[in-house]
C-alpha cells in the first residue's frame, strides 16, 4: 500500500497541475478574445455613428443632386482658391492687381460659403446631416478642401475619424502621450536654459528663443547642422544633459511607436490561432485525463483496480454501446 499511496500522491498532484496550465491558456485566450470583441463593437458603433443609413426620398434626393451637379465646379474652385493664394503671399503685388487679387480670394470663399449654406437649407434632417459629414465645414474655411467632395463627405468624415481612433490608440499604447509631453518639455527647457547662457555671452550665435528651439532640435534629433551652438560653458553644459536626457527620450518614441505597429500584426492573426489554441486545449485537457487514468492504475491495488473498471463500465454503458474500433483500443 505505501507504493500505492506514494504512486496516487505524485498522480493526484500532475491531476492538478495539468488543469491549472489549461486554465491559464483558457483564462489568456479569454481575455484576449475579449479585448477583440471590444475592439470590433468600437468599430461597429463608430461606422454607425459617423456613416449610419443615408436617408433618401424628397428633399434628401434634391440635396444629393445639387452636391453631384456642384462637386466638380468646387473642386476648381478649390484649386483656382489655391493658386490665387499662392500668387497673393509670394508675389509682390501693389495697387489694383493686389485688390483684385484679394478680392477674388473672398469671392471664391463666398461662393463655397453659399453653396453650402444653400445644402443645409434644403435638407430636411439638418443634424444628421452634420453628424454623418461632420468634416465638411472643413471645406468652407479653407476651399482647397473642396476637393473632398469628389471622394465623397461620408466617407472622408470615416476615414479622418478612423485615423483619430488610430492616433488616440498610438498614444494611449504605453503611455506614449507622456513620453511625448516629456519629450517637448525637455526640448523647451533645455532651449530656454541655453538661451540664459547664451544670450549675452561673447561670441554666441543664439540669441532668440527660436534660435534656441531651433538648436534644440537639431541636438536631440542627432542631426547637428552646426549653424547654432552653444560657447559658454553653461550652455554646453546644458546641451550635454539635452543629448542624454533627449536622445534617450527619442529612442523610448520611436521603439513605443514601433511597437503599436508590430501588435497591430500580431492582433491580424489572433483569428487564425483561436482556433489551434482551442484545439490544443482540448487535447490537453484528453491527455491529462488518460495521464491521470494511467497512474491511477500503475499504483492501484487489485481491488482498486476492480472498482476502477467497474466505474469505467457504469460510465461506458451510460454512455451508450462501444463502437468496435473503440472497443479494440480499449482492449
Amino acid at each position: 500500500m505505501g507504493s500505492a499511496d506514494s504512486s496516487a500522491v505524485p498522480g493526484g498532484t500532475n491531476e492538478v497541475k495539468s488543469p491549472s496550465s489549461i486554465e491559464r491558456i483558457r483564462r489568456l485566450e479569454a481575455l484576449e478574445q475579449e479585448r477583440l470583441e471590444e475592439q470590433r463593437r468600437k468599430d461597429e458603433r463608430r461606422r454607425q455613428i459617423i456613416a449610419g443609413s443615408t436617408p433618401s426620398g424628397g428633399r434628401h434626393d434634391l440635396v444629393d443632386k445639387i452636391e453631384r451637379v456642384t462637386k466638380y465646379p468646387l473642386a476648381l474652385l478649390g484649386i483656382a482658391w489655391l493658386v490665387i493664394a499662392i500668387v497673393v503671399l509670394t508675389k509682390d503685388l501693389n495697387g489694383s492687381a493686389s485688390t483684385a487679387l484679394v478680392g477674388s480670394l473672398f469671392a471664391l470663399w463666398a461662393m463655397a460659403l453659399v453653396e453650402y449654406a444653400i445644402r443645409l437649407v434644403v435638407t430636411p434632417d439638418r443634424r444628421g446631416y452634420l453628424k454623418r459629414r461632420w468634416v465638411e465645414p472643413a471645406t468652407v474655411v479653407v476651399p482647397p478642401r473642396q476637393g473632398w467632395h469628389l471622394v465623397g463627405m461620408e466617407k472622408v468624415s470615416l476615414l479622418v475619424y478612423e485615423a483619430e481612433l488610430r492616433a488616440e490608440t498610438i498614444l494611449k499604447h504605453h503611455s506614449l502621450f507622456r513620453v511625448l509631453i516629456a519629450a517637448a518639455g525637455t526640448l523647451f527647457l533645455g532651449a530656454w536654459l541655453v538661451l540664459l547662457f547664451e544670450e549675452n555671452a561673447k561670441g554666441s550665435n543664439i540669441h532668440s528663443y527660436p534660435d534656441a528651439v531651433w538648436w534644440a532640435i537639431v541636438t536631440v534629433t542627432t542631426v547637428g547642422y552646426g549653424d547654432r551652438f552653444p560657447v559658454s560653458a553653461g550652455g554646453r553644459a546644458v546641451a550635454v544633459v539635452l543629448m542624454l536626457v533627449g536622445i534617450g527620450l527619442i529612442g523610448v518614441l520611436t521603439a513605443t511607436v514601433a511597437s503599436v505597429f508590430v501588435k497591430e500584426h500580431t492582433d491580424a492573426n489572433k483569428a487564425v490561432f483561436k482556433k489551434g489554441h482551442d484545439e490544443l486545449g482540448q487535447q490537453l485537457s484528453v491527455i491529462s485525463d488518460r495521464l491521470a487514468d494511467v497512474e491511477r492504475r500503475l499504483g492501484a491495488s487489485p481491488a482498486e483496480m476492480a472498482s476502477l473498471d467497474a466505474a469505467a463500465d457504469a460510465e461506458a454503458a451510460a454512455n451508450g454501446p462501444i463502437e468496435p474500433d473503440q472497443s479494440a483500443s480499449t482492449s
